[in-house]
């Protein structure tokens, strides 16, 4: 019986060490069968903020490497506005005497010329008014026939200085009721030569006073407009504005005759330009900034209308300054870094990249290029990423959410 337990605890003893040894080979493979480098060769960890790209990586994402440049950048200063049409170019049309609306010739959106009929009004105050024009001139004609008498009567003594200056006075007075008729009749478009020869109107045309475009129609037929009514907005966008609001740190900047850069919010691959050529001399508590003016160019102000919202890049100077590939910046919130290439690793002939951010402060941006200022000082030959940041910033998207799994 003690034969056979001496027996049974060999078996146990050889069968632990059989497993102990199946298991300690299993430890030298990993997952794919081949053997593991724990104990022989052991790859380093990667540091915290560092991204490593083999040499494939680097070579397909088209990684290049540099130092800032020397630049002679534009300074800009950024102001949002508005675009504005000179008050020259923009008319509110109605009449000077009340009448019914008897025709509209124009509709919203139509090109009209200066002198161009947009509407008619008709009025019996239209007619009461050549009805007395045609009065007060044939009154003139017998006063003026009267005063010249008069002046003979009183070169020869036969006539009052007292009944001379009456005549005088009457004269004068229709003489000036005359004119202004005259002149209330032509501000109408009635024609006072084809009055005088017998051609009485009962309707007066409503004028276009400029060349232009109808922006505005508030009037219809039967409609009566007096003088307070607007009835029609024409505009004219052959000439336009654009108002900057600059805020105080930068006013002491901006100089009239500087070159401003401006797109439109839903427009940011049409750039257009102006020249800064007045700045308001009162300032805005509210908004705590000062308004530019610039007048667009002319011959860029395709797609441009009156009252769209602008963002503006006044050019107030040019600065040389130590500057990297827009495409070289990284912005995460508002902190902006660039990746600089902190070690090379070669092994064999396979190398790796290893990079780190480095946080920097941006300046003025101009030609694809933007100012940059390192926080602490690089040794002067530090590569740095000028291409291919996108793709090193994914990399290391790539590897915090490794570590967060």
């Amino acid at each position: 019986m003690k034969k056979s337990i001496i027996k049974l605890s060999t078996l146990i003893i050889v069968i632990v060490l059989g497993l102990y040894s199946c298991q300690s080979k299993q430890g030298d493979k990993d997952q794919k069968g081949q053997p593991n480098e724990t104990g022989t060769k052991k790859k380093e960890s990667v540091q915290p903020g560092e991204v490593v790209l083999s040499q494939k990586q680097f070579d397909a994402m088209g990684i290049q490497l540099g130092t800032p440049e020397l630049k002679n950048l534009s300074d800009i200063v950024k102001a949002n506005g508005f675009i504005l049409l000179p008050p020259q170019l923009k008319a509110d049309v109605s009449t000077f005497v009340g009448g019914v609306v008897k025709s509209v010739n124009v509709i919203t959106g139509d090109n009209v010329k200066k002198g161009q009929i947009l509407a008619t009004l008709e009025s019996p105050d239209y007619i009461q008014l050549q009805e007395d024009y045609l009065k007060a001139k044939s009154n003139l004609v017998f006063l003026e026939k009267d005063f010249n008498r008069q002046k003979e009567m009183l070169n020869a003594n036969a006539t009052s200085q007292k009944m001379y200056q009456q005549t005088l006075d009457n004269y004068n007075s229709t003489k000036a009721t005359v004119l202004s008729l005259q002149n209330k009749l032509t501000l109408l478009g009635i024609s006072v030569k084809n009055l005088e020869s017998g051609q009485m109107v009962s309707a007066i045309p409503v004028i276009s006073p400029m060349d232009g475009y109808v922006q505005k129609v508030d009037i219809n037929v039967g409609k009566f407009a007096d003088p307070t009514l607007v009835m029609f907005e024409i505009i004219n966008n052959s000439r336009l504005f654009i108002d900057l609001q600059v805020y105080e740190q930068d006013i002491e900047k901006v100089k009239p005759g500087q070159k401003v850069y401006f797109t439109l919010p839903n427009q940011n691959s049409s750039q257009y330009e102006a020249t800064v050529y007045a700045i308001d001399k009162g300032f805005d508590n509210a908004t705590k900034s000062i308004t530019v003016h610039a007048r667009v160019l002319q011959n860029k102000m395709a797609g441009l209308f009156p009252g769209i919202y602008v963002q503006g890049y006044i050019q107030v100077g040019r600065q040389k300054v130590n500057a990297l590939p827009n495409e070289a910046i990284n912005k995460v919130g508002q902190v902006e870094n660039v990746f600089m290439l902190s070690q090379i690793k070669a092994e064999g002939e396979n190398k790796d990249y290893i990079f780190l951010p480095i946080e920097v402060k941006t300046g003025i941006s101009d030609a694809g290029y933007t100012a940059v200022t390192f926080l602490k000082d690089l040794p002067p030959d530090t590569k740095i990423v000028t291409k291919g940041t996108y793709y090193i910033v994914s990399e290391e998207q790539k590897g915090k959410d490794v570590d967060s799994d």
